[in-house]
């Protein structure tokens, strides 16, 4: 990378991460322009440091802020993801496969994280899958790599069929996320393709930060679930406790997904 960036001519540089690795290699690119955070020593890397605010914002507004050095105006937006008509037609076509209709309410769940304490129970997922389909909706369920064991133990809990996803390509799972009616998942990346495409979403939240990372307004149907404990926010990748997690219901889950459904789709 060193070798790269040395052989290279660049204009300006960005360093959105802010440990001294990235502050260094952000140093190397030799840019003129070289922008990072206000951050102790790291900020001697840059040509210009930014101050960000002392209150918790957005991750969106955390990485928006660093334009402020280049004089760049901007409309502030919601993430999107644009899908063609051939994506579309895809993830139409998987959904028949699967004898999903399209006319039907169609809920899609995601059981996994990259953080094992990140993941809501699998007992619960697969009681919260028994019980939507109780009530007539249509219930699918998404995966990433190397989560097939843990869809496993979701499915030993189940006491209805469901049938067991496959690993889509990133694209695929955008386009099959844009057919659902509401979509939950626990804090991890295809939470938020759910917002992108305009799919209203249910956040399950654990050690995380909500306010960072669920910038999503309720207006557009999605819905928070998190139950603040004296440790929460911990950001630890294990927890044998598990205590914020046990204290998110299944009830109250379905409560969010009713919620979710009662604002209906815009698109």
């Amino acid at each position: 990378i060193i070798r790269h960036l040395l052989t290279r001519r660049f204009d300006i540089a960005i360093d959105l991460f802010g440990n001294p690795r990235s502050a260094l290699l952000t140093f190397l690119s030799r840019a003129k322009t070289r922008i990072g955070g206000d951050f102790r020593m790291r900020k001697h890397f840059y040509t210009r440091s930014i101050s960000l605010p002392d209150t918790n914002i957005s991750s969106i507004d955390f990485h928006l802020a660093y334009l402020q050095p280049l004089d760049i105006e901007f409309k502030k937006r919601d993430p999107y993801l644009t899908l063609s008509e051939a994506e579309q037609q895809w993830a139409n076509s998987y959904l028949l496969e699967k004898k999903i209709h399209l006319d039907k309410t169609i809920i899609g769940l995601h059981p996994g994280a990259t953080w094992p304490a990140k993941r809501w129970m699998p007992q619960r997922f697969a009681q919260l899958a028994d019980r939507l389909t109780d009530r007539g909706y249509q219930v699918i369920f998404t995966m990433g790599p190397n989560e097939q064991s843990l869809l496993k133990e979701v499915f030993k809990y189940t006491t209805k069929t469901f049938t067991p996803p496959e690993l889509l390509t990133l694209r695929q799972l955008t386009a099959l996320i844009s057919l659902f009616h509401v979509y939950v998942s626990n804090d991890c990346g295809p939470m938020h393709i759910g917002p992108a495409v305009n799919t209203p979403t249910v956040g399950i939240f654990g050690p995380g930060e909500p306010h960072i990372w669920f910038p999503y307004s309720p207006d557009n149907g999605h819905q928070l679930v998190y139950h603040q404990i004296d440790c929460s926010q911990c950001h630890q990748d294990f927890c044998e406790k598990m205590d914020c997690m046990k204290a998110i219901t299944v009830h109250y889950v379905l409560d969010r997904i009713s919620v979710a459904l009662n604002r209906g789709k815009t698109k």
